[in-house]
C-alpha cells in the first residue's frame, strides 16, 4: 500500500501581474523582491497608490469574484 503524504500543501509564489488579496485590499503583484517577499501595488484608503514589499505567504488568492 503506498504511503500517504501528510505534508501541508505549500503555496506557490505568485506570478507577476496576478491579482491577490492582502489584508483588506486587492493588490497587483509587480515582481519578486528579496528573500520570500514580492512587490505589490495597492491603493490605500486615502486614495494614494503605494508600492510595498510583503511576504508572499501572506497573499491570498482571489475567489471567483473581485467584489
Amino acid at each position: 500500500m503506498p504511503a500517504v503524504s501528510l505534508r501541508k500543501s505549500t503555496k506557490r509564489k505568485p506570478s507577476r501581474g496576478m491579482l491577490a488579496r492582502y489584508r483588506n485590499r486587492i493588490v497587483e503583484v509587480l515582481g519578486e523582491a528579496r528573500g520570500q517577499r514580492v512587490m505589490i501595488r495597492s491603493i490605500h484608503d486615502d486614495g494614494v497608490e503605494r508600492r510595498t514589499a510583503v511576504k508572499w505567504i501572506n497573499l491570498m488568492t482571489l475567489e471567483m469574484e473581485l467584489f
